[in-house]
């Protein structure tokens, strides 16, 4: 009978929040050059939406509130990116083939953070397939593929 190496959790929390705060950075960045930008938008009004979705809508009443957006983004980040290590450390084929396991957790986690946005009232659906295809490619190459990459060189 064999038995799994103990879980380093020291090892996933580093991994969470080094992945996570340069996955929000990239998917923030990538949003904000291709969506926000060409709508002459500013990255305060995504953050308010992000807020908008945990205390309603008064978020959007002042820019304060995108501070509250910003520091839920991280978190949230965070925590998806604590999934995929805690994942990787226990499914080590994610760290071998981690561009495919990067793509693949980055559609999941936008599937599942539209289930939350129904449940808090927030959901809207994407106006045109261009948008859809700019979201998932969003989740998928600039969150999923960077976190991957980190989580699995910061394994050794």
């Amino acid at each position: 009978m064999t038995t799994a190496p103990a879980l380093s959790w020291n090892r996933v929390l580093t991994q969470a929040l080094v992945a996570g705060i340069t996955g929000a950075v990239l998917i923030d960045a990538y949003l904000w050059l291709t969506t926000l930008l060409p709508a002459h938008q500013s990255i305060i009004g995504l953050w308010q939406f992000v807020a908008s979705a945990a205390i309603g809508k008064v978020a959007f009443t002042s820019s304060s509130y995108a501070w509250l957006g910003l520091l839920i983004h991280i978190i949230v980040s965070i925590a998806w990116a604590g999934g995929y290590a805690y994942l990787a450390m226990t499914r080590p084929f994610m760290n071998e083939r981690w561009p495919v396991s990067g793509i693949a957790y980055g559609i999941i986690v936008y599937i599942f953070m539209q289930v939350l946005l129904l449940g808090a009232g927030a959901f809207t659906f994407p106006p045109t397939p261009n948008d859809f295809v700019n979201i998932l490619i969003a989740h998928s190459v600039f969150y999923g593929l960077p976190v991957a990459f980190v989580v699995s060189r910061m394994r050794r």
